[in-house]
Order: structure tokens, then sequence, then C-alpha cells
């Protein structure tokens, strides 16, 4: 009589035994245990959690900082607007003539005064001054005598000498 284990491992086939080899007996691979499995995957989410956390720090961080670039880009556009305001009010023509009135000390051409000698009267008795074509050549002294040939050489002046000329 042939044993159990012997009929379960080989066939008789004709009075020869032929073993048969077991589907099952192949190599088998060494499974991981499942604390490992568990470990592993503990590590992978906390990883993946590590990234989630980080990009919703940099996404916070990036909001605040676009909000305070919104409120600088504000700013400059409300002083922008300040600026052409003053600008329109410095080009009007009521701003340009007070500061010519005032600082510049510039007057209407219409409302001008003149001031007219009276040709008649003799020039000692309006300025108390005397005037180079009045008076004789040779009482002009040395300093008046030189104004007056430079001026008919280079005429570009009125004032000589403590004199005024017409």
């Amino acid at each position: 009589m042939v044993p159990a284990r012997k009929l379960s491992s080989t066939d008789y086939y004709d009075g020869a035994a032929v073993p048969v080899q077991n589907p099952r007996r192949k190599t088998r691979k060494k499974r991981m245990p499942a604390t490992i499995k568990i470990c592993l995957l503990a590590v992978l989410f906390v990883v993946t959690c590590i990234f989630y956390l980080n990009q919703q720090v940099q996404t916070m961080y990036l909001s605040l900082k676009l909000a305070e670039l919104e409120q600088q880009v504000k700013t400059a556009q409300q002083r922008n607007d300040h600026l052409r305001v003053n600008l329109e009010s410095a080009r009007s023509l009521q701003k340009i003539e007070y500061i010519a009135r005032t600082e510049l000390g510039m007057i209407d051409p219409d409302v001008s005064s003149s001031l007219v000698v009276n040709p008649s009267a003799s020039p000692h008795q309006q300025a108390q001054g005397r005037w180079i074509e009045d008076t004789p050549e040779d009482e002009w002294g040395v300093f008046a005598a030189l104004a007056g040939w430079l001026n008919k050489i280079l005429p570009l002046g009125g004032v000589e000498a403590g004199t005024l000329r017409r």
C-alpha cells in the first residue's frame, strides 16, 4: 500500500509513478509584515499632510502680500489723483494771474500809469538833479566826461556818473 502523501504527489499511469508538480509550490514572495505596511502608510500620510499645510501657509502668505500690494496701489492712485487736481488748479488762468500779480508784481497792460514830465519847466526845478545835456561838458568832471565819451562810443546805458540822461 502506498501512503496518501505519496499518492497526492505522484500520479500513477500504467503502473509507473510520475511526479506531479504542485502549482502552489512556486517560489513564494516574501510578504512584508503588516506593521511595516502600516508604518509606511502613516509616513506617506504625514508627508502628504506636511505638503498640504506648506501649500496652505504659502497661499496665506501670498494673500497677505497681495493685500499689502493692493493697498500700496490704492494709495499711489489716490496720490496720483491728488497731484492731477493740483496740476489742473495750477494750470488755471486765475491761479497764474494771481501768482503773476502777487509774487511777480505784474499788472494788466490796460491798467498802467505813466509819469509825464513837463518839458517846459527847467530840470533843476523838477528833480533837483542835473541832466547831462543841460550842463556844459567842461563842468562834468573827469568821471562824467569819461562816461560821456564811452557812451558816445558804446551807447549802452542811461545813467552816467551820478547824473541822469533824458
